[in-house]
């Protein structure tokens, strides 16, 4: 299931704890004291566990403690199975999801960190107005939508051009809803990111035909490069969210590369709005309220406002008699 063969493996419970994800090895821990500890009857619990070939594979762990007379737990016996098509795989779609998405997204920022000259980029697409179909046509045409959009997106990407200018292979995936997003690993320059975006605008230029309607759609994309110099991959996927709106704001059915200006005006914006919340929960505002007031100015050239002409008159009068 792993890969190993009998020599790969020592016989010994630290090296079974050592092939668990980092992420994953608290929670394993924690759920296997409780069993042991005899609060829950069976041990059952999903976590990542460490290939051969250094990807990470997802397993259901199901178990029993089994005790000697004297009540002590001398072994554990139970199952393992692989589930790692099912808990990576998007119920709609099809595609990768999230969790594999972010793990190959992982993987290739490690590789980006070990060769100097390695480069990926991460498109980052959102269908522009998909509310609108929800709302109009129904879910279900919705949902279909989706699945044809996520076939003609894969038959782009897997198109001869494509995967002659890029050396490797593309990992689309959905994260949800109508997001999607595309890893483009082992690129050579920013213009190769920028040409698969242009290649997937164009796919979705032609309508679809779902339930009987014709349906058009567009998407907006935003892309983050590898050379920025990312940490972790949860950053690299929020930068290319992040020039995904700056598209939207722009005007739909286009594209962004992420520079660091964006993320700055998006922490600055949430800044003042963290402010402005605070300010008022604090009471640190002043409000003044200033009249509108209507005041047409004629004299002898035309008519005034009411309360104008009321005072003209009452001025003229007052002019009348002291002449008399």
């Amino acid at each position: 299931m792993l890969g190993c063969q009998e020599h790969d493996l020592e016989d010994s419970v630290e090296e079974w704890f050592a092939r668990v994800h980092p992420e994953d090895r608290e929670r394993l821990e924690m759920a296997l004291t409780v069993h042991l500890q005899g609060q829950t009857e069976h041990f059952e619990h999903e976590h990542r566990m460490l290939h051969q070939n250094g990807t990470y594979r997802w397993v259901l762990s199901r178990g029993l403690a089994v005790r000697d007379s004297a009540g002590n737990v001398t072994r554990m016996a139970g199952s393992q199975t692989d589930i790692t098509e099912r808990k990576v795989a998007d119920g709609l779609t099809g595609l990768p999801n999230r969790i594999l998405f972010m793990d190959r997204l992982d993987c290739a920022l490690d590789r980006a960190k070990r060769h100097k000259n390695a480069m990926f980029a991460v498109l980052f697409l959102d269908l522009d107005r998909f509310k609108v179909i929800n709302d109009s046509l129904g879910h279900d045409v919705g949902d279909q939508l989706l699945i044809a959009l996520a076939r003609r997106l894969e038959t782009s990407l897997r198109s001869s051009d494509t995967v002659a200018r890029l050396a490797g292979r593309p990992t689309m995936a959905r994260l949800g809803g109508d997001e999607f997003t595309v890893l483009l690993d082992d690129i050579h320059n920013v213009s190769d990111a920028t040409c698969v975006a242009e290649r997937l605008q164009q796919q979705l230029a032609a309508p679809f035909t779902i339930a009987g309607h014709e349906v058009f759609t567009t998407a907006s994309m935003g892309i983050a490069l590898s050379a920025t110099g990312y940490e972790r991959p949860e950053d690299i996927l929020r930068d290319a969210e992040t020039a995904m709106y700056r598209a939207k704001n722009r005007g739909k059915a286009c594209h962004e590369v992420f520079d660091t200006a964006m993320y700055d005006r998006a922490v600055a914006l949430l800044q003042v709005e963290i402010d402005l919340r605070r300010a008022v929960e604090r009471q640190e505002f002043l409000v003044f309220y200033q009249p509108v007031v209507q005041a047409i100015y004629a004299g002898r050239f035309g008519r005034v406002c009411g309360t104008c002409a009321e005072r003209d008159r009452a001025r003229s009068q007052q002019l009348k008699t002291r002449n008399y």
